[in-house]
């Protein structure tokens, strides 16, 4: 902790088991530092031990926290890219379905983007997200 009492990490790319669910736990409350600090995590490319599990638990709990419209973006910018990309591991359909949560119409274009890539896990992605697609 830091001298106002906020969690201090240490760089994203280093965050153990422990400081990912300490840091998770802190959105169990209505805490702006805890949802600033896991939207980095969210948003940074780390392939680290336990880092896909820490992201699905963390957009498990967005879904339930105030998040600015700049916050919003850029989660959707984060996940819509990696899922572009197919640089995603484990539990990445837990932040597809805060990014559906959070603008659905947004996440089916890029779906319909997805269905065009060269990777078939992108593809396969993006027929799941097109599933959840709500006639109007």
């Amino acid at each position: 902790m830091n001298h106002r009492g906020s969690l201090v990490l240490p760089p994203i790319d280093a965050l153990s088991k422990a400081s990912l669910r300490l840091l998770a736990d802190g959105l169990l409350v209505e805490d702006a530092d805890a949802v600033a600090q896991c939207i980095l995590f969210i948003e940074a490319e780390t392939l680290g031990l336990w880092h896909g599990r820490a992201r699905a638990m963390m957009s498990r709990r967005l879904k339930n926290r105030r998040l600015t419209t700049e916050q919003r973006d850029r989660l959707l910018n984060a996940i819509t890219r990696r899922l572009l990309s197919g640089r995603f591991s484990e539990q990445f359909k837990d932040q597809l379905r805060l990014a559906l949560y959070l603008d659905a119409d947004r996440v089916y274009q890029a779906a319909e983007q997805g269905l065009h890539q060269p990777a078939e896990h992108v593809r396969r992605y993006a027929a799941w997200i097109l599933l959840h697609k709500r006639v109007k």
